[in-house]
This record gives structure tokens, sequence and C-alpha cells, in this order.
């Protein structure tokens, strides 16, 4: 086992990221991507990003198992698998830096769209919540184009879950049910990535090594976002979800255009 100080900085990190992860069910991977990568390389940020997750996600699991919406976890995983093998053909057809800036100016204008619907209309109008909308036909077919597209890119590219949440905060309503049904996404899908990574070699001693320096700081943030989301109501809850997809959505877009600049 190695030790360097690096680890200590990534393991802080987890903190943020896994606060929102147990908040919402999404995000602690790509919030604590650029420190993680950053410090310790993608060879080993990616599957510590990866493995670090699996302990919690197996806990909220078995803990929220009659907590979840079935019905929609099966309509996800349905959708998704045929796009992630579609996916994995158009890996070598796509330039990933072209794909993340469309599905980040996606994922950005949709943010900002249920900001200004949940925040800023409601604080400009005087009431405390956005009106109730119809869910009609054109508003379901948007959200499985989002699902399956997020299938597709997620098999190309591993940055599908900005799009697979947007189809499951609008099909979910309670926002414990929709964070359990979000972690029964990353049960399945990182579980199958720990296991292509395994069969790769990249589970080496130095990432395992930052790895145990980082499970108890994602333990503690993971456990007070549990604690906040039994505080909050559901308008705060979904204030909260469009604005980290905002951040998810913002970050890889300007990164995207950066890199290509």
């Amino acid at each position: 086992m190695t030790f360097e100080f690096n680890f200590v900085l990534v393991a802080l990190m987890q903190i943020i990221g896994f606060f929102v992860q147990g908040c919402t069910g999404f995000g602690c991977t790509v919030i604590a991507a650029a420190v993680t990568n950053g410090l310790l390389g993608t060879e080993a940020g990616v599957p510590y990003g990866t493995l670090i997750t699996l302990p919690f996600l197996y806990y909220l699991g078995i803990k929220a198992f009659k907590e979840v919406s079935w019905k929609d976890l099966a309509k996800i995983i349905g959708l998704c698998i045929p796009g992630i093998l579609v996916g994995n053909y158009l890996f070598y057809a796509i330039s990933p830096n072209i794909a993340k800036i469309c599905i980040g100016a996606m994922v950005t204008l949709i943010a900002l769209m249920n900001i200004y619907k949940y925040i800023i209309k409601p604080k400009l109008s005087g009431q405390s919540e956005a009106d109730e909308e119809v869910d009609t036909t054109g508003k379901k077919i948007f959200r499985y184009g989002c699902l399956i597209l997020g299938g597709i890119v997620h098999g190309a590219f591993n940055i599908g879950g900005p799009l697979i949440t947007v189809y499951t905060i609008e099909a979910v309503q309670e926002k414990e049910k929709f964070r359990n049904t979000m972690n029964m996404v990353w049960v399945i899908l990182n579980t199958w990535n720990a296991f292509s990574q395994y069969r790769s070699g990249a589970f080496t001693p130095y990432m395992l090594s930052a790895l145990v320096i980082g499970l108890p700081m994602a333990a503690i943030g993971f456990f007070l976002g549990m604690g906040f989301l039994k505080k909050i109501n559901r308008e705060q809850f979904l204030r909260i979800v469009y604005i980290v997809l905002l951040f998810v959505g913002g970050n890889m877009l300007i990164t995207s255009v950066l890199s290509v600049i």
C-alpha cells in the first residue's frame, strides 16, 4: 500500500460528491471527476470513481429495496440496454468531444428551463411552488427520447447519466423514490462497469490505496446527504436536482468546447 497527499485531496472532494449522491441518487462521480482524474490520472481515477460508489449503492439498494419504482426502473434498463449496444458501436464513429458538447448543451438547457420553472418563476409570482402541468403525450415522448439517447451516449462515452436523470425526475414524483430508483440504476450499471474494469486490469495497488483513504470521507458525505433529504420538501429537492444538472451539463459543455478550441 502506498500513500500520497493527493489521496487526501481526492478523498475530501468525495464529501461533496457523496453528499449530493446521498440526497439525490446521482452526481458523485461527475462532481468529483475533475479533481479525481486530475490528481490520480484517468487510468486510476475512472475505476476509483466506479469502485468507491459500490458500497453505498449496495447499502441503499438493500435498505430501500421496497421503495424503488420498479416499473420505471424496468423502463430505464429496458430502453438503455439497446441504446448501450448501439453506443458501443458508435464509439468508433462519433467524436467524444462533439457528443459531450451536444449532451452538455441539451442538459444545460433543460436545467435552465426547470430552474426558471421551480426557482425563478415562483419567486417572481410570489407562489411557493410552480403550477402543476398536464403530463402530455409530447412530454412523455421527450422523456423516453432522453432515456433512449441516454443509453446510447452511456454506451459510447459513459456520460448518459444526466439524460437518464431527466427522464426519472419527471417520471418518479416522490423524492425518496426518485433517489432510490436512480440508485438502483447505478447499482446495475456500475456493477457492470466494475466487472469490465476488473477484467481489463484497472484495479491497481495505487488505485486501491487511494480508495482506502477515500471511502471514509465518502461515507461522511453520503450519510449527511441522506439525512438532509429527510429535512427538505419536494420543491426544495427539485431545485437541488436541477442545480446539480446545470453544473453537470455546464461543466461537460464548457470543458468539451475548451478542449476543441
